[in-house]
C-alpha cells in the first residue's frame, strides 16, 4: 500500500513539474513570437544583404548584367587604391576628433547639470540639450553648409567686425575643408552621448558625495576620484558608439563637400557609396564594405578589451 502511495506521489510530482515546465515554455514562446517580426525584418534587411555583400565582394558585379567571379582581385585592388588610403587617413582624423569631443564636452555638461541645485533649471537644461536629437541630421548639415558658404554666416560675421581678411572658402579649400567638417555641430554637447553620461551620473549614490564633502575634497577631486571611476561603463559605451557612428558616416561629407576638394574629405563610407551607386562597381563596393566591417569589429573588440568596466576596476 505504501509503495502505491509513493508511486502516486511521485507521479503527481512529475505531473506538477511537467505542467510548470509547459507553462514556462508557453510564457517564453509568447515572448519569442513577439520577436519574430523583428527577426524577419533583420534577416531581410540586415543579415541577408550582409552575407550577400561578402559573397559579391569576390565578383566583378554591376548589379545587372555583369557577374563574374574574380577571386581576391577586388581586395588586391582595394589595398593598392590610393583613394582608399586617403579616405582612411581622413576618417581617422574625423573619428579621433569625434571621440575626443564626445568624451569631454558632453561629459562636463552632464556633470555640471547633475549638480545643479534647482531641479527646474536642471530640467530646462536637459530639455535644451536633448532637443537636437529630434532634428534630422540632413537639416543640420544643410544649415552648416550655408554657414560655411562664401556669403554665409561666418564670413558675414567676420566682415561686420572688420576682419574680412580672415574670410575663407571654408569648404572649398583642401586645407580647411576637413577641419571645417570636424567643427560641425559646435559646441557638440547635445544628443545621445550627453544623455548616456547624465544617466551614469544619476546612478551615483548621494552618500558617496556626502563622504567626499566630509573629507573636504574639491570639485575636481570629486570628479576625478568619485565620478569618473563610476562612469567607466558609460565612457566605454560612448567610445564604442562614437567610433562606430563616425567611422561609417558619410551623410555629413556628402552634403557638405561630396568628398572634395579632390579627395581631401573623402571617407571609406562615401567612397563605397560612390563606387556602388555612381560607377556601378557593386562588387568593388562590397569589398570596401567588408573591409570597413572588419575594421569596425576589430577596433570595437580592442576598446572592450582595454577599457575596463566599473565592476572590474582595481
Amino acid at each position: 500500500m505504501s509503495d502505491i502511495a509513493v508511486k502516486n506521489g511521485a507521479a503527481l510530482l512529475t505531473d506538477a513539474k511537467a505542467a510548470k515546465r509547459k507553462k514556462r515554455v508557453m510564457t517564453h514562446l509568447k515572448a519569442y513570437l513577439f520577436l519574430v517580426p523583428i527577426f524577419i525584418s533583420m534577416g531581410l534587411f540586415k543579415y541577408i544583404p550582409f552575407f550577400n555583400a561578402i559573397i559579391k565582394s569576390f565578383y566583378e558585379w554591376n548589379g545587372a548584367n555583369i557577374d563574374n567571379f574574380i577571386g581576391m582581385n577586388n581586395y588586391v585592388r582595394l589595398f593598392q587604391d590610393e583613394s582608399f588610403h586617403i579616405s582612411l587617413k581622413n576618417i581617422a582624423l574625423f573619428t579621433g576628433s569625434f571621440i575626443v569631443i564626445n568624451l569631454t564636452l558632453p561629459l562636463f555638461a552632464a556633470v555640471t547639470i547633475s549638480h545643479m541645485v534647482s531641479k527646474r533649471v536642471q530640467n530646462l537644461y536637459k530639455t535644451l540639450f536633448l532637443v537636437p536629437m529630434v532634428v534630422p541630421y540632413i537639416i543640420i548639415f544643410l544649415l552648416w553648409r550655408w554657414i560655411y558658404m562664401g556669403d554665409g554666416a561666418i564670413n558675414q560675421f567676420l566682415t561686420v567686425v572688420g576682419l574680412e581678411q580672415l574670410t575663407q572658402t571654408w569648404l572649398g579649400d583642401s586645407d580647411l575643408a576637413l577641419w571645417s567638417i570636424v567643427f560641425v555641430n559646435f559646441p557638440w554637447i547635445g544628443g545621445i552621448y550627453f544623455l548616456i553620461f547624465l544617466a551614469g551620473m544619476i546612478t551615483i549614490s548621494p552618500e558617496l558625495y556626502e563622504v567626499g564633502r566630509i573629507d573636504g575634497i574639491s570639485k575636481w577631486q570629486r570628479f576625478w576620484r568619485i565620478e569618473l571611476p563610476l562612469i567607466k561603463n558609460q565612457i566605454r559605451l560612448v567610445v564604442v558608439l562614437a567610433f562606430i557612428n563616425q567611422f561609417q558616416s558619410f551623410e555629413n561629407v556628402l552634403v557638405l563637400t561630396n568628398g572634395g576638394p579632390g579627395f581631401s574629405t573623402l571617407t571609406p563610407a562615401l567612397y563605397l557609396y560612390k563606387q556602388g551607386f555612381e560607377y556601378n562597381e557593386l562588387g568593388y563596393a562590397s569589398a570596401i564594405g567588408v573591409v570597413v566591417f572588419v575594421i569596425l569589429v576589430t577596433v570595437t573588440l580592442l576598446f572592450n578589451r582595454f577599457i575596463k568596466p566599473t565592476d572590474k576596476l582595481d
